[in-house]
């Protein structure tokens, strides 16, 4: 070997790179040997050979880099990337590191909670919770998952009012039909609907949801059989003669005491159907009629 040869640095990335303001020397010709290129710089498996960590050279060989070249040109590309705001994706499936960048780049917030959309229509908090939970598992943008909540309570507030029309539209044809069947008796036994519902001390919402389960005739229909059967009991017990139990005496007092209740006089005067219905019913007993 040549006393030039033996003076030649030892060939690495560092006299390769080195400082940005130091040339690096080029190996003279009988410095060259089989692992070096004609453009400079070690390539093949001699360019490998200067990684002693396994990991490192492992990830150069799947990268593919042969030589200093194409390590510097892909480092260049990641700055470029980088300092442009891309994101690099996911590198796998389990790649949990990845996904969570790339779903922030995304616009996810920090946290479920911080959704922020509230309750969703039609469902209970905590199926909104759940809801925002899943969404953010799947990595969704709070923009997004705005607008999919928005999405959501438009289409559960349309079905909620078409399934209301509906309904009103066959309680409205129920009533139709009762009129139609009891005929002279339509307000009597709408009175005794009425007095049945009351004697189990249901609420407005309680008949309501009553009602919605199993339609406005059924409801009637139900509640007027318990209210005639609690008269019918009534009356073998022999608190007078028919209409709920009530005597003459008794409807007389009820109709004096509702001439002195101004409220339920302005109900009356404002069409109220339970108070016509009890003032007919009760003008009918006090007049020996039932």
């Amino acid at each position: 070997m040549s006393e030039t040869a033996m003076s030649e640095p030892a060939l690495s990335i560092e006299t390769l790179l080195g400082d940005a303001d130091r040339t690096v020397r080029t190996p003279s010709v009988s410095g060259v040997t089989a692992a070096s290129s004609p453009e400079g710089g070690a390539t093949g498996s001699g360019f490998l050979d200067h990684f002693t960590n396994e990991a490192t050279r492992g990830y150069m060989e799947r990268k593919g880099f042969k030589d200093v070249q194409a390590l510097g040109a892909s480092f260049a590309s990641l700055e470029r990337m980088m300092s442009s705001g891309r994101v690099p994706l996911p590198a796998s499936e389990d790649d949990a590191e990845g996904y969570d960048r790339a779903f922030a780049a995304l616009g996810r917030p920090e946290t479920a909670a911080d959704y922020g959309f509230g309750e969703l229509a039609g469902a209970d908090p905590e199926f909104s919770g759940q809801a925002a939970e899943w969404l953010f598992e799947a990595g969704v943008g709070k923009a997004r998952a705005g607008a999919l909540a928005e999405k959501w309570n438009a289409y559960v507030g349309e079905r909620q009012a078409a399934d209301q029309a509906a309904f009103e539209a066959q309680s409205q044809a129920d009533w139709i039909d009762l009129q139609r069947e009891w005929g002279p008796r339509f307000a009597q036994n709408t009175e005794t609907f009425r007095r049945g519902a009351l004697t189990f001390g249901l609420s407005r919402q309680e008949m309501a949801t009553i009602e919605a389960g199993l339609g406005t005739r059924r409801t009637v229909e139900l509640f007027a059989k318990i209210g005639q059967g609690l008269a019918e009991d009534r009356f073998i017990d022999g608190e007078g003669r028919g209409g709920f139990g009530m005597s003459r005496e008794q409807a007389e007092r009820r109709i004096a005491s509702l001439r002195r209740d101004q409220s339920w006089q302005a109900r009356w005067m404002a069409g109220g159907a339970d108070e016509k219905a009890e003032w007919s019913r009760l003008t009918r007993i006090a007049s020996g009629e039932e």
